[in-house]
């Protein structure tokens, strides 16, 4: 399997419905998970007692004061949308429920990766599953899901559309260079998921690592220090983590991963209107201090895959390559309701160890490329290479 297969693995059924979907959002004991669309809340969630408890969370939690009038509202789906965060979302019992269970390595998808666009969302990879199957290739556009405009969705919430159980439908309309508009039926599936990729690759003569690493749920960061001890056993000089559409995951495999290149330092600072700041170092047993490293991001690369990132930059231990990360620094937590539902609630924000608030702005990399899903060569990869042979060069 190539690079760019292996890259193609971060499937939309991992993004949508996986532990770490691009919910986008980073919290110390509970895995991401794609918010829904308030609209879509169960009727349940109307019960005084349901609203009464997300009051009460968002009064003695939430990261920041919450007003009067936002509080007075009397639904959850009116109080969350006065709220004004994307990250606070509330979740149906089925999609609370399903965030409980997902431990596993397999998932209910389509299939596909995906990054935004103003036209709606780019398919930057297509598997042999349900969405190829269907028609859907690298470089097409999803121009609408479900009849609905995906240009005038947010990522969250073109992405919560395509979710489902396995077997359900979605309908797509694609906008392919050359070919105008198709309409695609997919039947969702299940889907195995890796979360680690790990292959030496030979370029310019050299020997490489190359680690593609798709999300951060428990024990990341022991894979990814023993994918990166076979790989140096083999030959290879320096390493390229990919973090291209890795929405995040668990805050203390974020910073054992950073620890495994990093001696001594602060990961991240974290701090909320009801929480006490708190600041994460690195453990102090880096095993490759000093091994060549260069990180690929892009817009996908969120939450916990943004603080290894922006860490290591900081400290100027790697080289960034590829485009500006999505740009999320809040911390979440998930509180169940007494009616089966839940809340994924903001409780916190961070901040790098430079003080960078990343909100909006996201890392930017020393090299910016983007991947044409037009062309045969991954080009992001490309430039990350020459930028490790370069940093082997000099070493």
């Amino acid at each position: 399997m190539t690079p760019r297969r292996a890259a193609g693995i971060a499937l939309v059924s991992f993004l949508l419905a996986a532990a770490f979907a691009l919910g986008l959002f980073l919290t110390a004991r509970s895995p991401s998970i794609i918010p829904p669309t308030t609209g879509q809340a169960s009727a349940r969630e109307s019960q005084p007692r349901a609203i009464e408890e997300v009051r009460e969370a968002l009064t003695g939690s939430y990261y920041r004061p919450v007003e009067r009038d936002v509080l007075d509202q009397p639904t959850i789906t009116g109080l969350l949308r006065a709220l004004g965060d994307p990250n606070t979302d509330f979740l149906t019992a089925v999609e609370y429920d399903s965030l409980k269970s997902r431990t596993a390595r397999s998932y209910s998808g389509v299939g596909l990766t995906v990054e935004p666009s103003r036209a709606g969302l780019v398919v930057t990879s297509a598997l042999n599953g349900p969405a190829r199957k269907a028609g859907v290739r690298r470089g097409d556009i999803i121009v609408r899901i479900e009849g609905r405009p995906a240009g005038k969705l947010t990522f969250d919430q073109a992405l919560n559309l395509i979710k489902g159980d396995k077997g359900t439908v979605v309908h797509l309309t694609l906008r392919r260079p050359d070919h105008g508009r198709l309409r695609v039926t997919v039947v969702r599936q299940e889907i195995t998921l890796p979360s680690l990729r790990a292959r030496l690759i030979r370029f310019h003569g050299a020997k490489l690592g190359y680690l593609r690493l798709l999300s951060f749920p428990d024990a990341t960061a022991e894979r990814l220090g023993e994918a990166t001890a076979s790989l140096v056993r083999r030959g290879a000089r320096g390493i390229v983590l990919d973090l291209r559409d890795n929405p995040g995951g668990l805050l203390n495999q974020a910073v054992r991963a950073v620890s495994i290149f990093l001696e001594e330092g602060v990961v991240c600072t974290v701090a909320g209107l009801h929480q006490e700041e708190m600041t994460y170092e690195v453990t102090g047993s880096a095993t490759y201090p000093k091994l060549p490293l260069v990180l690929a991001v892009n817009r996908g690369s969120a939450s916990a895959s943004e603080i290894v990132a922006a860490a290591l930059q900081d400290h100027e231990r790697a080289v960034i390559v590829g485009r500006r990360t999505y740009g999320k620094a809040s911390v979440q937590s998930i509180r169940p309701l007494s009616n089966g539902t839940a809340l994924k609630l903001t409780t916190a924000m961070y901040r790098t160890p430079a003080g960078r608030d990343l909100t909006g702005y996201g890392i930017r990399p020393k090299f910016r490329v983007g991947d044409d899903p037009l062309t045969d060569v991954d080009e992001v990869l490309r430039a990350a290479e020459l930028a490790l042979l370069d940093q082997i060069a000099t070493a």
